[in-house]
């Protein structure tokens, strides 16, 4: 007898994700020369962003669908958006300060994860730097849920574009990847160094 499986769709509208917002790093390619990643240096106010009217699409196609929770605490990570934050790149660390507590972290240029644990060393997240073609990308990863990651990268224009993708473990335990990213473009403030 032949089974067929229909695939299980979830699917997040932005406006959602806004309301409802109440992995350690793979090992990559190496880290890019410090003097190529200074013009990322600088405050940064948000231009644009799809959030409010893209829908973030995870498609399993093994049949299986998400937990309420599993879906929860990804949709709250995906809909941390910062107006306006200072981002420094040094030897040693990335660092981001925003207003928007969720979206500052200082991270190891080397991909060493920033751990949380519970008081009996339960890994309750974990975020780390990566590196792909030269663009840092945080992964903020919530063990056996799912990840979220930012990729940074400056535009022709001068722009900083954060591209945000995710993934979330179905029923099954298999991870599976959002459809389609996010962006949110970014403008330097005024008077903000390269």
């Amino acid at each position: 007898m032949t089974r067929f499986l229909r695939p299980a769709l979830a699917t997040v509208t932005s406006a959602s994700i806004l309301a409802r917002a109440g992995c350690a790093g793979h090992r990559g390619p190496p880290v890019p020369e410090i003097a190529t990643l200074q013009p990322l240096n600088g405050e940064w106010v948000l231009a644009s962003d799809e959030s409010r009217v893209r829908q973030v699409q995870f498609a399993s196609q093994d049949g299986y669908g998400f937990t309420e929770e599993t879906m929860q605490s990804v949709v709250a990570l995906l809909a941390i958006r910062a107006q306006r934050f200072v981002l420094e790149v040094s030897d040693s660390v990335l660092a981001v300060a925003s207003s928007e507590p969720e979206f500052s972290f200082s991270l190891a240029m080397d991909g060493t994860p920033l751990e949380v644990r519970d008081e009996d060393g339960r890994l309750l997240e974990s975020t780390a730097l990566a590196w792909e073609e030269d663009a840092p990308v945080v992964r903020r990863t919530l063990p056996g849920t799912g990840w979220v990651s930012n990729r940074f990268e400056l535009a022709a224009e001068g722009t900083l574009v954060i591209t945000r993708t995710a993934a979330v473990r179905n029923y099954r335990g298999r991870e599976v990847e959002a459809t389609t990213p996010i962006h949110f473009v970014y403008a330097r403030s005024t008077g903000s160094r390269p």
